[in-house]
């Protein structure tokens, strides 16, 4: 735990100096999260199945022997080597085919890996926001303690009552008792970072908060549907639908079979080449229509897709903006009215009596907390609408 401490009191202090970006602690997760390194191997391995089965069938051999019935017929030998084609067509329709479903594995990791480095900046997030708590929390605890010694030192004077040394120390044993739960929360928090991170961190390695400006929503979605992944990879969905009404439609050709055959017999040796055509009258009924319904669900998907994004995107939109507002009111709120020092100030001069006080007291720090809540679903929404742009 004093490691712990040590180590978030340093990140602190630097948090006043220069430090990496939310980028650089990105690209760490990019580099070595164990998911992510599995989720490109498996692209990897698919990509490299989809360029089999785009050559023919293997050549098939034949040979046979067939002794006669009696001396006097002798011995027949047949043997030949035979090759079956689809129509040429075919082979390039599914080359193309090939290519694109390896588009398709590549778009298929990006949505992962979108997910991923959101999870992570989501993570973040939650440890910035503990580490600003810490901070709140230690000075309510040294603002409490202070007051509660002084509590105790005037009580021991014969200066004030029990009930009001009562209230100062149940103030002080609650902000202890929470202090000690946030330290566990930023300790839990801290491994999950390291467990995204693939590495233990250091607080160089973690970034800084950075506000950005809100674009105009239009911006956000005329980039959402050239950028975002999930669309990108439901486009390509559906071209390779497309593709394979065009590969049904050519497998209605016919396929081709050459072959070189030869039989010894006792009389002579015959032996030449032979053509044949496979006429597709049965093996590939229904493939087009199948291949139409699939292309035009792909479609429909796509659409509504598209269509239920750029109404989540215009939602978090207004959302961003009325956090952006309230967050805005909260700081001059807690500016202009909402001061320990106020509060202490009033104490003393009798202005309010030891129980309206820490009844202020908590009141100040339930809105404190309200808005550093606030604070945060400011980032983690901003970082949802602008989850395309990881």
């Amino acid at each position: 735990m004093k490691t712990l401490i040590l180590l978030l009191l340093s990140f602190i202090t630097l948090a006043a100096s220069a430090q990496p970006g939310l980028d650089n602690f990105l690209q760490l997760v990019e580099e070595n999260n164990q998911e992510l390194q599995a989720a490109r191997k498996l692209s990897e391995a698919e990509k490299a199945g989809f360029q089999t089965e785009l050559t023919p069938d293997n050549p098939t051999v034949e040979y046979g022997r067939f002794p006669g019935s009696n001396d006097a017929m002798g011995t027949k030998t047949i043997y030949g080597i035979s090759q079956s084609f689809d129509f040429p067509t075919v082979y390039g329709i599914r080359k193309k085919l090939a290519n694109n479903r390896g588009e398709l594995s590549d778009m298929e990791y990006q949505v992962f890996r979108q997910d991923k480095l959101l999870e992570a900046k989501l993570k973040f997030y939650d440890y910035a926001f503990l580490l600003k708590q810490k901070a709140e929390y230690e000075n309510r605890l040294e603002h409490s303690t202070r007051i509660y010694q002084s509590y105790q030192a005037r009580f021991d004077q014969g200066n004030t009552s029990v009930l009001d040394v009562n209230k100062a120390r149940i103030q002080n044993l609650m902000i202890k008792s929470n202090y000690q739960l946030l330290l566990q929360s930023i300790e839990s928090t801290l491994k999950e970072l390291e467990l995204l991170a693939g590495k233990e961190l250091t607080p160089q390695e973690l970034p800084l908060l950075d506000d950005q400006e809100l674009p105009p929503l239009g911006n956000i979605l005329d980039e959402i549907q050239g950028q975002q992944p999930e669309l990108r990879y439901l486009k390509q969905a559906q071209k390779i639908a497309d593709m394979n009404v065009k590969l049904a439609r050519n497998n209605w050709l016919p396929n081709l079979e050459i072959s070189y055959e030869g039989e010894r017999a006792p009389d002579g040796t015959y032996r030449g080449l032979k053509a044949g055509v496979a006429i597709p009258l049965w093996k590939d009924k229904n493939k087009v229509q199948h291949a139409k319904a699939q292309a035009l669900y792909e479609t429909n998907r796509y659409n509504a897709r598209i269509a239920a994004i750029l109404n989540e995107t215009t939602n978090l939109y207004q959302q961003v903006k009325e956090y952006a507002t309230i967050r805005d009111e909260y700081q001059q709120t807690l500016k202009e009215s909402a001061n320990v020092g106020f509060l202490d100030k009033a104490l003393a001069l009798g202005q309010m009596s030891v129980i309206e006080y820490f009844n202020e007291l908590a009141f100040y720090y339930e809105t404190m907390d309200a808005y550093l809540e606030i604070e945060k679903s400011y980032y983690q929404t901003m970082a949802r609408l602008q989850a395309f742009q990881l």
